[in-house]
């Protein structure tokens, strides 16, 4: 486990005992020491069991298959940025990232199916689970369970990972809908920063002519929006055994959202062919052409690049954005909101070398490095990702909205029960044939 190591007292400090001072500077050195003994150790085990397997002909464990989340921002680069690394690392070693399987006599690709069975049919080393499928995952013996590789993630990320008291995943990315505004427009921040609900916020935006834009198409999409409508009446447990129980929306939540669709920009917020569009409303949000928009934290980088790129100073930019949690569905609300964590788990057939492996790879991820080297921008004509990392206090340089997104996140409860995708991409369907395609 690495701990933070905090600055010690200085020698001349008279209110420390100099043997305090001492033990403290043993502590930190003994803690470094025990460090640097964890990395020689994995390299050791590597070397030498691996030289064993190459003597025996074996080099099958130097290749791991890797199945990425798809849905990031550039996620070839970001993924070829942590393969390069660590095979710089690890000499001899092969990353290969898997984007496709094969299903039957079809070759699908796990970006357009990882919701509707593709990560469950896809064979890989390592996967990267959204936890509304871990539960699934684990139940079917796909992955195995699997230690924290350090003791500072998210508690409602760890939270997310564990089933029947064995963590199944290691945290990575933690994911949910955020309120974005324009913070330069007096009249906007006024509605937003005082709603406390969603019809305080709809009524007080139309009053000041503001349109807002959210993506409500897709299964998924749509899905995820009653989940979160849905548990503010009822609370987040209870929610799932209903949506499980019966596909037919609650008219509460169908006029709630279609209430939300009535401040949306004309035909905008039902789109199949915008929300197909990766990036679409977060680059329109930063031009100025709605004063709200809500999506997911890493959405707005494509709206932040498209200023650097486009925008001549016309956009919105990291100081004129603000951010904040979304208001309530309805009040008194039964819960904190919903969100969502993506963790890496290890398929259940890898073991000895190869496993060893699979975790030293896991825990490079989810390292302090890991997380600068594709989250901080390369230069000034790149924008931070801003994916949510699952552990706190790290420092990512050149990405101040990151305060932001941690406070707005806050205390927020994930989906863990199984079959919870697919009930609500059952009655998704049912949920898009109500609502109103138009405002």
């Amino acid at each position: 486990m690495e701990r933070r190591l905090h600055k010690s007292a200085p020698l001349n400090d008279p209110g420390v005992p100099a043997q305090r001072v001492i033990c403290c500077g043993w502590y930190v050195i003994r803690q470094a020491i025990m460090r640097a003994f964890a990395i020689i150790a994995v390299a050791v085990f590597l070397c030498i069991e691996g030289n064993v397997a190459l003597a025996q002909g074996g080099t099958e464990w130097l290749t791991l298959r890797v199945a990425l989340y798809p849905a990031v921002p550039q996620r070839r680069a970001l993924f070829t940025q942590l393969e390069q690394q660590f095979e710089r690392m690890y000499p001899g070693v092969n990353i290969e990232l898997v984007e496709t399987y094969e299903d039957g006599d079809q070759t699908k690709s796990l970006a357009d199916t990882y919701y509707s069975g593709g990560l469950a049919k896809v064979k890989a080393d390592v996967y990267e689970i959204d936890t509304i499928l871990l539960t699934d995952l684990a139940d079917s013996s796909k992955i195995q369970p699997i230690e924290l590789p350090f003791n500072d993630f998210a508690t409602t990320a760890v939270d997310a990972v564990r089933r029947n008291g064995k963590i199944y995943a290691v945290p990575h990315w933690m994911c949910g809908n955020f309120l974005f505004y324009d913070n330069s427009d007096a009249s906007v921040v006024a509605v937003v920063e005082q709603a406390t609900n969603w019809s305080a916020l709809i009524s007080g935006l139309k009053a000041h002519d503001k349109k807002l834009l959210v993506d409500l198409f897709g299964r998924s999409t749509l899905g995820e929006w009653y989940l979160t409508a849905y548990s503010d009446i009822v609370g987040l447990a209870q929610a799932q055994m209903d949506v499980k129980a019966t596909s037919q929306p609650d008219r509460r939540v169908v006029n709630a959202l279609s209430e939300l669709i009535s401040v949306c920009s004309n035909g905008f917020c039902r789109n199949d062919d915008l929300h197909s569009r990766a990036g679409y409303y977060a680059r329109a949000f930063v031009r100025k052409e709605a004063q709200v928009y809500v999506g997911y934290s890493e959405t707005i980088s494509y709206g932040l690049q498209d200023a650097i790129e486009n925008c001549l100073g016309r956009c919105l930019t990291k100081d004129t954005i603000g951010i904040r949690s979304l208001p309530a569905f309805f009040e008194p609300r039964k819960g904190n909101g919903v969100g969502w964590v993506d963790g890496l788990g290890i398929d259940t057939s890898v073991h000895g070398l190869k496993k060893a492996l699979a975790e030293e790879f896991v825990r490079f991820i989810v390292s302090d490095a890991g997380y600068q080297l594709v989250l901080e921008p390369e230069g000034d004509g790149d924008a931070p990702r801003y994916l949510l990392p699952a552990r706190e206090k790290l420092n990512i340089a050149k990405a101040p909205l990151y305060p932001a997104f941690l406070a707005a996140h806050q205390g927020r409860e994930t989906g863990i029960q199984p079959g919870i995708n697919d009930a609500l991409r059952l009655m998704a369907p049912n949920l898009n044939s109500v609502l109103p395609t138009h405002p």
